[in-house]
């Protein structure tokens, strides 16, 4: 199960290498791109196991007590999404892009005191969170006592929590973790509908050098149970692990071991010429007031961020603060009429390049008929890329999903597939999380085979999406669908259904997967109202939207929403043959933009906007589509010499790297089929502020012109190289035995007013946030 604190290094932390490099200086010295910090942890078995505690330190350093002590409560927002390991990664596509990119934003109140220079800091938070679709409160008490030293490097402190339910309640989850006198204990009990969990976690010898200790990991829910433990010891070298079922395993704690695997997380994008961020207009905080009650939050490209009650109560018409903040000073508010609506239309404009520029690059194809092509089975998903050196596409891997998720294997040999199999259907029609999002390979038109030679002849079509707001000129009044075409009834229908009453998909019956030619009949007709909803698909003037969360939880393929097809403004746009008129959706790739439609239980599934006084909206910025040329070497593998699109949504959030799956155990790669693996990036963009040329340059261009941007890694992950056992048994490592974890016995409940840490009454703040994600705002 996984409860509400999720993450895990801390105990890694501590096992960091020397021969981790530190973040150098750079020309120009004083600017952001040559000062802004870079941080590294280790990814472990034995950190998966004690998740919690590294999203517990994130969470705490995101509200900043250390620099607001004895200034009164505050407000504070915490994106979970960065604190949450979960999240990293690359999404696949659609709905789930967006979902791992839109943050969520959790409320706290914080009140730090210290009574004088000698006496302990006191922290007490209440941090509101949406825990499965249930609103919580976590009381949060913190006492620290001596500050982390070389010796010490956790200091003296101690950190209680509880989460409660709305309407109050027993913990759902509650812990400590307590550090001092070289040692750091760690104990959390949780329970929810699906089922209750043990950790605890002990470590002594507390420091980068040396150190041993136990984990041990319990779990219960849905008819089984599941059991962990790690006992683990490190030295200046080595990393030794031990458990029942893997028996002794040996790592080296050098990052620059050729087999050491890193994963960067966050990315910072700098002007390459200044060195300042770049930082887009992707959103702002807002204030919003609803009963006596004023909630914080935060309005962007993907919707609305509020505490859950807040939410429930927002309706179009609804008056919210936008709040600036101005060079430390208290911030200006200013009023703004909320529009929200269940679902919300994509626009995505035309680009090109060929055949030959995406050589080695991965997209995902569906494929509804296998015919003669060699793949093993029709309806399927394939991971695939396009092959110069042998002039054929390759699959390597297969998904398959249905309404309990998706499921994925990788071929023990690559399938080699003729480009004339796609041919007949007009070309490759795809998504690739390095070109940006969907791809279409033009294939049509083609003549004679398709090879080395004449692939830089055969066009690539990818696409930039921007959010269709209600006062877009372009708006279309009209669109049209062939493929994946959602109405009000087939949602319902499918969202409703009964285990007597199947129904197969939340589209139209005859468009779910339909990549053959229809004919006028088959093509379904849409309204775009004046708040840009779209309406009908069926005859009817219902909107096509479905925002029940309960619903969608029972049905895993579409729980972060779902997305229509293509949709195009002219039927002109969709025509592939003459006689009889037909239309496919592969021929709308033709066309200067299409949209798509999303509908869902989630912000970014939905419409929210806000309008100044004289009536004109806020206009967020869409990811910025950046252009990486990897360089060349065996760290890229397949990748390096070729041209990735990557997307930047705002500082700190860079993405679209590709990547493949890992052991949790032993670092190794393995399929991403296999149980309990990692997705994790395939390489990382370099970043030596010393190197000439500049490393890690990114690109645009408009109207013929090209900027170039910088990129520095500012969080990563260190995966350690994995060694002979003997190695460590060599070094005279050995892992501990018998060790005493911390029980039950010594947790607190901050909540409890018969605890002697009793937080009280969480405190009335109604002004501002005074933290956004640890950066402090006046």
């Amino acid at each position: 199960m996984q409860s509400f604190l999720i993450r895990g290094a801390t105990l890694p932390l501590l096992l960091l290498a020397a021969g981790v490099e530190a973040a150098s200086a750079a020309p120009p010295a004083d600017s952001a791109y040559s000062t802004d910090p870079q941080s590294s942890y280790v990814q472990d078995a034995t950190s998966e196991s004690i998740g919690s505690v590294n999203m517990i330190t994130c969470i705490m350093h995101s509200m900043r007590p250390d620099a607001l002590v004895n200034q009164g409560p505050y407000a504070a927002l915490i994106d979970k999404n960065v604190c949450d390991a979960t999240k990293s990664g690359g999404a696949s596509s659609g709905a789930s892009a967006s979902a791992a990119q839109a943050p969520t934003y959790m409320n706290a109140v914080v009140d730090s005191t210290r009574a004088s220079n000698t006496d302990p800091m006191i922290v007490k938070a209440w941090i509101s969170l949406n825990e499965g679709g249930q609103a919580v409160t976590v009381f949060a008490h913190i006492s620290a006592t001596e500050a982390p030293s070389t010796a010490n490097p956790y200091g003296a402190f101690r950190m209680d929590y509880c989460g409660v339910p709305a309407g109050g309640g027993a913990c759902m989850m509650n812990g400590f973790l307590q550090g001092g006198s070289g040692a750091l204990s760690y104990y959390e009990a949780s329970s929810n509908q699906d089922g209750s969990g043990v950790t605890a976690l002990q470590l002594t010898s507390v420091g980068t050098t040396s150190g041993s200790g136990s984990v041990s990991v319990q779990n219960s829910g849905g008819g089984g149970s599941s059991s962990s433990a790690y006992n683990f010891a490190y030295d200046q070298s080595y990393f030794l692990r031990a458990d029942s079922q893997n028996g002794s395993e040996c790592f080296s704690r050098d990052a620059a071991d050729p087999a050491t695997g890193l994963a960067v997380w966050q990315y910072g994008l700098y002007d390459a010429t200044t060195g300042a961020r770049i930082v887009r207009n992707s959103g702002f905080p807002i204030q919003y007031t609803h009963g006596g009650t004023t909630y914080q939050g935060y309005l962007g490209y993907y919707g609305l961020s509020l505490p859950p009650d807040a939410a429930a109560t927002l309706v179009t018409g609804s008056t919210v603060q936008k709040v600036d903040y101005q060079n430390g000073a208290a911030p200006l508010k200013t009023d703004y009429s909320v529009i929200v609506a269940g679902g919300r239309l994509t626009r995505y404009k035309r680009q090109a390049r060929t055949l030959k520029d995406i050589d080695q690059i991965h997209f995902n194809v569906y494929v509804n008929d296998k015919g003669s092509s060699g793949l093993p089975n029709s309806n399927t998903q394939y991971e695939t890329y396009w092959d110069d050196a042998s002039g054929k596409f390759l699959a390597t891997g297969a998904m398959q999903c249905g309404q309990n998720g998706c499921s994925s294997t990788t071929f023990t040999n690559a399938v080699a597939v003729d480009a004339s199999f796609w041919a007949s259907v007009g070309g490759v029609q795809g998504w690739s999380q390095s070109l940006g999002g969907d791809l279409f390979i033009n294939l049509r038109d083609v003549t004679g085979a398709v090879d080395a030679s004449t692939s830089s002849t055969v066009t690539v079509v990818y696409h930039v999406q921007d959010l269709v707001y209600p006062d877009d000129s372009t708006k279309p009044a009209t669109l049209y669908c062939v493929n994946n075409c959602p109405t009000a009834a087939s949602l319902q229908s499918y969202f409703t259904q009964t285990s007597g009453n199947s129904v197969q998909s939340p589209y139209i019956t005859a468009t779910s997967n339909n990549f053959q030619p229809v004919q006028i009949g088959g093509v379904a007709t849409y309204t775009v109202d004046a708040n840009a909803q779209l309406s009908g698909g069926d005859g009817t003037t219902a909107a096509a939207v479905y925002t029940d969360p309960t619903a969608y939880q029972q049905f895993q393929q579409y729980q972060n929403g779902v997305s229509s097809g293509r949709l195009f403004t002219t039927l002109a746009d969709a025509q592939c043959n003459a006689s009889p008129v037909e239309y496919c959706d592969w021929a709308v790739n033709s066309a200067d933009a299409y949209y798509m439609w999303q509908t869902g239980p989630n912000t970014w599934n939905q419409f929210s906007a806000v309008r100044d006084s004289a009536g004109s909206f806020v206009h967020f910025d869409a990811p910025l589509q950046v252009n990486f040329k990897v360089p060349a070497g065996t760290s890229y593998g397949s990748y390096g010499g070729t041209s990735l699109i990557l997307q930047y949504n705002n500082f700190g959030d860079l993405w679209g790297i590709p990547g493949s799956c890992v052991s949790p155990t032993t670092n190794a790669p393995v399929d991403c089929s296999t149980p309990n693996s990692r997705y994790v990036p395939e390489f990382v963009i370099p970043y030596d502020p010393a190197a000439s040329p500049q490393q890690g340059v990114v690109t645009t261009t408009s109207s013929g012109v090209t900027t170039s941007y910088l990129v520095k890694w500012l969080q990563r992950e260190i995966r350690f190289a994995v060694k002979d056992a003997t190695v460590c048994t060599n070094d005279h490592l050995q892992a501990p035995v018998n060790v005493q974890l911390p029980t039950a016995a010594g947790l607190k409940d901050p909540s409890s007013s018969s605890s002697d840490i009793y937080l009280g009454a969480e405190p009335t703040v109604t002004s501002a946030p005074r933290v956004i994600q640890g950066d402090v705002k006046y």
